[in-house]
């Protein structure tokens, strides 16, 4: 009888030791289940799109390392009956958040109020920061420019800008949404990756083939860009530029004028012929050689024009003034003056 008794209480203390370690390597598990692990806390913006699934938003919080397990996740969701409770929005995670807290913010925060801005291709950047205080995204002009003139950014196609000079022709033009409460450099950051995005590496080393340097491409992308209105003549206006540089010829662009002379309320201006004497560094009627930079944000488009010349043998061209958008293009100034004369009519 007594070592029965003594067998069944080592049985029972098996059973309660055996309880004991399952519920430690619970309670251990759950707990590695709960955290993303260690986490300096960097606020993470994460989406859930209009009618998304409980099942989808746990793939991608796992995805992006927000969660351990979207499986877990997704338990929780239905033992706390939250499932029916997850908003669409934009929500503000911190990395490192345990489940319970990205459940309560999916289900119980406002989503954050965002923004839908569309900058145009050519613009310039004053442009850009009228668009922005329009959308009221900032209260003035002067907010972004500062950034933009003073700001640091890290990105390496920056690399041959020179100093103490602003952003004009990497702030690529896109639609973007931002954060209703977004700060100036949030907004031009993501504008940077979008050009890092849109126009890589590979892509990027081209200018060096050429025997240039990136921002000097750009700067003639941009000068295509308001120059060129119809797709198939980008790469051959950005041949008439590089042909006159080789030839150390003024590149006499208009848009370079234009830019030099735009003020606010009309930063395209028709050009005079007095325009053409402005004595500024981005008049190329005046000043020699390229610009000192962009004078505007370029489409990929031209960029890759840009990167891409045509082959030719062309240093001018003139706007055929048809409504066509098209230009004739001339290898000598003999045919360039017969063009003109065929513009305005004077030859059949």
């Amino acid at each position: 009888m007594l070592r029965l008794m003594i067998q069944s209480l080592k049985v029972a203390a098996i059973v309660v030791l055996t309880l004991a370690i399952l519920f430690t390597a619970q309670r251990a598990l759950f707990h590695y289940l709960d955290t993303a692990g260690a986490s300096d806390g960097q606020p993470v913006t994460f989406v859930v799109n209009d009618s998304e699934s409980v099942s989808s938003v746990a793939d991608r919080l796992e995805q992006e390392g927000l969660i351990r397990s979207g499986t877990y996740f997704k338990l929780k969701m239905r033992l706390s009956n939250a499932d029916s409770k997850l908003k669409a929005g934009r929500f503000t995670l911190h990395e490192g958040m345990s489940v319970d807290q990205v459940i309560e913010a999916l289900t119980t925060s406002e989503a954050v109020q965002t923004v839908t801005i569309r900058f145009q291709e050519g613009w310039r950047t004053e442009q850009y920061a009228e668009a922005l205080v329009q959308a009221g995204l900032i209260q003035t002009t002067d907010q972004f420019m500062t950034a933009v003139q003073d700001g640091t950014w890290n990105f390496d196609f920056l690399a041959s800008r020179p100093s103490e000079t602003s952003l004009e022709g990497f702030l690529f033009p896109d639609t973007y949404q931002f954060r209703a409460d977004a700060a100036p450099e949030d907004i031009i950051n993501t504008m940077l990756q979008d050009f890092q995005t849109r126009v890589p590496a590979a892509e990027q080393a081209k200018a060096q083939a050429m025997g240039l340097n990136l921002y000097q491409v750009m700067t003639i992308a941009s000068i295509v860009e308001r120059e060129a209105a119809v797709p198939e003549e980008r790469p051959i206006i950005a041949s008439v530029y590089y042909n006159r540089i080789k030839q150390t010829m003024p590149l006499q662009a208009d848009p370079t004028v234009q830019y030099a002379i735009g003020k606010s309320g009309d930063w395209w201006p028709e050009i005079t012929p007095n325009d053409l004497n402005v004595q500024n560094p981005f008049n190329t009627y005046q000043s020699p050689g390229l610009p000192p930079g962009p004078i505007c944000n370029p489409s990929l488009a031209s960029i890759e024009a840009a990167l891409n010349p045509a082959t030719t043998g062309y240093l001018y061209f003139v706007a055929k003034g048809d409504g066509s958008g098209q230009h004739l293009f001339a290898k000598t100034y003999e045919e360039q003056q017969q063009n003109i004369q065929k513009v305005n009519g004077n030859t059949p």
